[in-house]
């Protein structure tokens, strides 16, 4: 079952029968699909109950499970506007988030910041959970109501991740999370035999559409496990998953105790990298010890999520790229929003229908951003002559030395080469004679010092891109979705070893 690029986020759901939609393995619990559509029409009606009308905000903090994802694809199907928080914020960041999204109600799980948050702000909140299969919003499940959704109506409101600015919110329509649902479905061939272990929160887009839309739209499982590294490998032979999505750092921890013990039972056919670079060293490692293909793939928030994958074989996968674009026109330009030659670096920049308008009330972001249905990303990459897309990094996370331009990945996957470092980020060190300095931090998994680590650079990087500062720390300051925080760094470790 392929699904199609146009229509509303609610007719993704088209599988009505006995075949298990949503899987709990520490409760047992299972939500067939005959059983989601029971469950997605009653939500719909219990929000009309408590008066959420169409156009309106509708804030989701909840731990990922069947009540968050039910309350998702209700309020949208309602057009009403999703606005997903993360349920581990405090008080006063979930105070802020409402008052900036400016939503008309929040739907939580209990947790008692979103309670407060709700209070300080005078938002009115309820409280979901799953019960005899239906979405109980305050207690109650409410009488059975059929909604389809607008494509062109507004579904999702979420923050950019901020790693180098002000977040700004991004406004995504139907329209276009059917249409990255679709290019994640086509480019791994999904379909009603596959089985998808949730290990990414669902208050971004790399979970909400990559692992749980474009896999209800197919037709298949989504497992959604209290994630531990130690019981993946087994929760994933015994409900038979084939596939997962992640960031690096998860594919990492997944890797830990595998190599020693003997080869591992699954079913996977192959694992997806997103939401960060993927090193090199790190993606032979996990094939030559999992046995199955990795393929990276590049995503970000204004464009619903995915641009560019590596295709699965017998295609081929070009290590250090994020592969080709799906869905989307994938351009370098320079910055009078010209495209430069093959091989040559520019600011990456996408056009598709996946790809949304404009930030919300945000005008001059929007007009940096924004041209002729181009967005310019903020990534700096290469286009290989054959359309591989090869990313150097962030425009304001290029490291400037005497000018010349140093990409942090470029060190990072270096020193991921050394059989002690488990992690590393690169980032820049203000210097008065050439305005910025390579500094790393290292998370080490066996025995190494700085000088020892600097001088492995020294042998493999030029004289430009060498570390003139190594500080070992226990583990490395990420975002929510596991982004490297480089703004972070410099002042995390001060003047550090």
């Amino acid at each position: 079952m392929t699904v199609g690029s146009a229509g509303s986020l609610r007719r993704l759901v088209t599988r009505s029968d006995g075949h298990p939609a949503l899987v709990v393995p520490e409760s047992g619990a299972v939500l067939s699909y005959a059983g989601l559509q029971r469950a997605l029409d009653r939500a719909a009606g219990r929000l009309a109950a408590i008066g959420v009308r169409e156009g309106d905000r509708v804030a989701l903090a909840a731990a990922n499970g069947p009540a968050l994802i039910v309350a998702f694809l209700a309020v949208v199907a309602s057009d009403a506007v999703a606005a997903p928080l993360n349920p581990t914020l405090g008080e006063a960041e979930l105070t802020a988030e409402l008052g900036d999204l400016r939503v008309s109600r929040l739907l939580h799980d209990g947790v008692a910041s979103a309670v407060a948050a709700a209070d300080r702000s005078d938002v009115p909140a309820s409280v979901i959970g799953m019960a005899e299969g239906l979405l109980h919003i305050d207690g109650e499940a409410g009488s059975a109501l059929e909604t389809a959704g607008s494509p062109d109506a507004l579904g999702l409101l979420l923050h950019t991740s901020g790693t180098t600015s002000k977040p700004k919110t991004v406004p995504i329509r139907q329209r276009n999370l059917v249409a990255s649902t679709a290019a994640v479905a086509d480019t791994y061939a999904l379909s009603g035999d596959d089985v998808t272990a949730c290990v990414m929160p669902l208050f971004h887009v790399h979970g909400l559409v990559a692992t749980v839309l474009a896999t209800l739209s197919t037709g298949g499982t989504v497992l959604l496990p209290r994630f531990r590294p130690s019981t993946f490998w087994d929760d994933a032979a015994r409900h038979g998953v084939t596939w997962y999505t992640a960031v690096p750092t998860i594919h990492a921890r997944l890797l830990t105790g595998t190599e020693v013990g003997g080869p591992l039972e699954h079913r996977i056919r192959f694992v997806r990298s997103c939401s960060a670079p993927l090193p090199t060293a790190l993606w032979r490692r996990y094939e030559e010890t999992i046995g199955v293909p990795l393929v990276e793939a590049y995503g970000m928030t204004e464009a619903a999520h995915q641009m560019a994958s590596n295709p699965l074989p017998p295609r081929e996968r070009r290590p250090g790229t994020v592969g080709l674009g799906t869905g989307t026109e994938v351009v370098a330009l320079d910055d009078d929003w010209r495209p430069v030659p093959p091989g040559d670096e520019g600011e990456i920049a996408v056009r598709g229908p996946s790809v949304v308008d404009e930030y919300l009330d945000n005008p001059a972001a929007t007009f940096a951003a924004f041209r002729n249905g181009w967005f310019r990303t903020g990534d700096v990459g290469r286009l290989s002559a054959d359309g591989y897309l090869s990313l150097v990094g962030r425009v304001k996370e290029l490291i400037n030395r005497a000018g010349e331009k140093i990409s942090p990945y470029e060190v990072e996957d270096v020193l991921l080469t050394h059989p002690s470092v488990a992690e590393a980020a690169a980032y820049p060190v203000p210097d008065e004679k050439y305005g910025e300095q390579v500094g790393v931090v290292i998370v080490l998994r066996g025995d190494a010092t700085p000088r020892e680590l600097t001088l492995y650079c020294a042998e493999r990087l030029a004289a430009f891109k060498r570390p003139v500062r190594v500080t070992i720390l226990d583990s490395i300051p990420k975002g929510p979705t596991g982004k490297i925080q480089r703004r972070n760094l410099a002042g995390l470790v001060g003047g550090g070893s």
